[in-house]
């Protein structure tokens, strides 16, 4: 046990002392009444001797008592504590959800948001964020364990995703919230050059995923997922191709696990695509390709997160101050009961 404030003992036992010393050296005069005479025979008698010996007694034993109970009222008032140090270590991963936003996938996206929000409980304590491309990469949440932030990302894709799919694909460009104009996530940073460079840009949109993640040269020892999905639609001019996108996730030993429609869910892949798509994953990433029914392979993709190790993120060092007040609390009260009873009874 620690004492926070020990200096307020200190103050507290000085003042006692100068009270318990003043107490006994002042001297008593006589103010009002009348001097009794011949008082030194009664003195000499035993009752008195007696009756004298107890009261000093007393007197003593209150004065002492009301010291101690000072000095156990300035320890409570100094803070007796525990001081503990101690390290958390906080180990989990890194997962992006990297999406193809092009308005083929739209269907396919609400799906997989849907069933991503279901799975989000499983994976708690990983850092999640969500990146979206169609020219460009964005990240639309950065990488977080604030759930209810990320929640709010989802819904906010759900509603738009929705916009589009209920106007035949078409995405509006803006649309209210709360009665303001708010822009949709198919226009500004994805759409950038979309008409010189095109749409769908797979590689483009992969290796943006990739570089996403925070100190990625730096901590080659972080557990690093990557969840992509696209229809490999591509239709434009890419920077990096989709197979050296991949390659990267090597390098950086980044575990990719992507997902494709099938031809029957979205018209605009086809097996040429998908086939490519798969071995660009497989072959070159080392990764896992998952394709057709959504809830099957959002239940595989998971199991597999799980079976991943963790890895430490930071180590925090709190400290914990505990107080301890009862006992000299209890003390305390015992002590000027105690003195309060003795006072009562010193009676000559």
């Amino acid at each position: 046990m620690e004492i926070m404030y020990p200096i307020v003992i200190i103050i507290c036992l000085i003042l006692g002392l100068a009270i318990f010393f003043i107490d006994f050296r002042k001297k008593t005069k006589y103010t009002d009444g009348k001097k009794v005479a011949n008082t030194k025979y009664i003195k000499e008698t035993d009752y008195y001797k007696e009756k004298l010996k107890k009261y000093k007694i007393l007197s003593y034993l209150t004065n002492s008592l009301s010291l101690i109970s000072i000095i156990l009222a300035s320890i409570l008032i100094a803070r007796p504590v525990t001081i503990e140090n101690k390290s958390e270590d906080k180990y989990n991963r890194d997962i992006l959800l990297g999406l193809d936003i092009s308005t083929s996938e739209s269907k396919v996206n609400l799906e997989l948001i849907n069933k991503f929000k279901e799975i989000i409980p499983s994976i708690k304590g990983d850092r999640i964020g969500i990146v979206i491309f169609n020219t460009a990469p964005v990240v639309y949440c950065p990488l977080t364990d604030d759930y209810e932030y990320i929640n709010n990302c989802f819904d906010t894709i759900t509603r738009e995703l929705k916009l589009a799919i209920n106007n035949n694909g078409n995405p509006p460009v803006t649309y209210k919230v709360n009665g303001v104009e708010t822009p949709t996530i198919w226009y500004g940073g994805v759409s950038a050059n979309n008409d010189i460079r095109g749409s769908s840009l797979v590689g483009d949109g992969l290796s943006g995923t990739i570089f996403s993640f925070p100190d990625l040269k730096k901590d080659s020892e972080r557990t690093r997922i990557i969840i992509f999905a696209t229809d490999n639609d591509v239709s434009g001019t890419e920077t990096i191709s989709l197979d050296e996108a991949s390659s990267l996730c090597k390098e950086y030993d980044i575990k990719l696990y992507a997902y494709c429609p099938t031809v029957e869910m979205n018209s605009y892949t086809s097996e040429e695509k998908i086939a490519s798509y798969k071995k660009s994953v497989e072959n070159t990433a080392g990764g896992k390709f998952y394709t057709g029914d959504i809830n099957e392979s959002s239940q595989a993709i998971v199991k597999e997160i799980k079976e991943t190790k963790t890895s430490l993120l930071k180590t925090t060092k709190k400290t914990y101050i505990t107080d301890y007040p009862e006992k000299i609390l209890i003390l305390t009260i015992i002590s000027f009961l105690l003195s309060t009873i003795i006072e009562k009874r010193m009676k000559i």
